[in-house]
């Protein structure tokens, strides 16, 4: 004590002004790091209002304002979209595999088997429109969002299941893509050769997971884990962001096509209602009545198929079609509209869920 009173007065207010900035800078980035988890949490919860007004307004902008501007964005923003996607991907929990393995199996079954069978037999109902009937398809394999463990979060459910099988389906996805993509093209007699599948996916869906994951390991090595949850929010917010520019941009590119082929895009509705509810009904009484599955796990496997990684499916139909893919990409686009409400409508319905499943 009495060395510390005996140093200079200088040194004095130099010590005590570290002492404070280090104090006073960690208070900073928590007010930083919670206002973007407010940002993130207000653009996830209100995703219906968000994606209707990037919606109307693209297709406003599209209508009176007609420039090549609004397709040249898109790819930028499609990996401005996709990279923080990715760095939020882990890797780590597939060692948990194991105790998720039924639950884990039946979410894959539903999501690369049962999901396209259905969707095939809507499309054929439904959609006249080849392209926009491959675009259903290809949305039918997508893995779920990083969102959908919000939801399990939200409901209660088994977040480890939930974590093991939207990492497995997105790694699953990687295979399937090129060999159910090229497929379901031909089907439609839309010409898609399989190599230049191949070489989109690894730049917007491949590259950008490398990427994310080496930015991850760079981040919790260089720091901790924890200093990575703390700019998670982050990442998720730039996302949603961009997900929303990408709407906007989309539908701002092909509005007059909109107003040419408004009832093919209006016949989307029945087949969004038919495959949400009946899927979700399926699983219910499936995973109660055959599977034996408790509450939380079942929860998981509804949040991680039910809903579709609408960005991811966007970006691949870009990639790989071009400017066709543009006008594919409505419909992902127009499905979104009914998936999210659904969820939430599914998630406010969660404790009859949870009664049923005690019984």
């Amino acid at each position: 004590m009495e060395a510390y009173l005996n140093q200079p007065v200088k040194t004095l207010i130099e010590n005590e002004e570290k002492v404070y900035k280090k104090v006073m800078r960690p208070n900073k980035m928590s007010i930083g790091i919670r206002m973007i988890e407010k940002i993130q949490k207000n653009l996830s919860k209100n995703m219906l209002l968000y994606t209707l007004i990037a919606l109307v307004f693209g297709f406003i902008a599209g209508y009176y304002f007609q420039t090549e501007v609004y397709s040249e964005l898109i790819l930028p923003v499609v990996f401005i979209m996709i990279y923080p996607m990715m760095i939020n991907m882990s890797l780590s929990h597939l060692k948990e595999i194991r105790g998720s393995a039924k639950p884990l199996l039946t979410a894959l079954i539903v999501n690369f088997i049962y999901a396209p069978i259905i969707m095939y037999f809507l499309v054929k109902l439904f959609v006249p429109d080849t392209q926009i009937a491959l675009a259903l398809m290809f949305l039918s394999i997508a893995p779920a969002s990083s969102m959908g463990l919000g939801y399990i979060g939200l409901a209660e459910g088994h977040i480890l299941s939930g974590t093991v099988i939207l990492t497995s389906a997105f790694l699953t996805s990687l295979v399937v893509y090129p060999i159910f993509g090229a497929y379901f093209a031909n089907a439609v007699n839309i010409s898609m050769p399989i190599t230049l599948l191949l070489k989109n996916l690894l730049v917007i869906i491949v590259l950008p997971f490398i990427l994310g994951i080496v930015t991850r390991e760079y981040i919790e090595r260089k720091h901790n884990a924890e200093k990575y949850q703390e700019v998670k929010p982050y990442f998720s917010t730039v996302t949603l962001l961009a997900l929303y520019v990408l709407l906007f941009l989309i539908f701002a590119s092909k509005a007059h096509l909109i107003i040419q082929k408004y009832i093919i895009i209006l016949m989307l509705a029945p087949v969004a209602i038919i495959f949400y509810s009946l899927t979700t009904y399926l699983l219910v009484h499936i995973n109660k009545k055959i599977l034996k599955l408790e509450y939380g796990k079942h929860q998981a496997i509804v949040f991680t198929t039910v809903g579709k990684n609408v960005a991811l499916t966007i970006a691949i139909l870009i990639a790989v079609f071009g400017k066709d893919g543009q006008y594919m990409a409505m419909a992902p686009a127009i499905m979104s509209l009914f998936q999210a409400p659904f969820l939430m409508i599914y998630l406010k319905l969660s404790h009859h869920v949870r009664t049923y499943f005690n019984k």
